[in-house]
């Protein structure tokens, strides 16, 4: 897969501009009717084109049914934006499981190698919901 990184769309045209051979692509902007066009130009062998989530979401229909048309899919490629979450709902389950025992939030906080901090924001936000 070749990889296009850039911040401006001209510099990203100027990269593709170099050609590839590979079937699939990822470019870090979101796939204007430019850029879309510098691709298939440049890469005989085009098939997919991957780009972040988010941008994926704000490629117009117009460019999606171009790529369409010449069988080229665009998917979206990556996790979200942000931190990964460290702990989830089983953590959360386990907390309140040694709370109804009588364990306090110090001794449940060692047992579980989990901040103190931690378990108060996750309690908390579980609240929250």
């Amino acid at each position: 897969m070749k990889i296009y990184k850039a911040l401006k769309k001209d510099l990203l045209i100027k990269q593709i501009r170099e050609g590839f051979d590979d079937h699939e692509v990822y470019i870090s902007l979101r796939p204007c009717i430019d850029i879309v066009i510098e691709l298939l130009e440049n890469g005989p062998n085009l098939s997919v084109i991957y780009c972040p989530p988010s941008l994926f979401e704000l490629t117009s229909s117009r460019v999606k049914n171009a790529l369409e048309k010449v069988n080229v899919r665009l998917r979206p490629m990556g996790g979200g934006a942000g931190r990964p979450k460290v702990y989830d709902s089983n953590d959360v389950t386990e907390i309140k499981k040694l709370i109804s025992v009588g364990l306090s939030i110090t001794r449940i906080s060692q047992e579980l190698d989990i901040p103190r901090r931690t378990i108060y924001h996750l309690l908390n936000k579980e609240k929250a919901e």
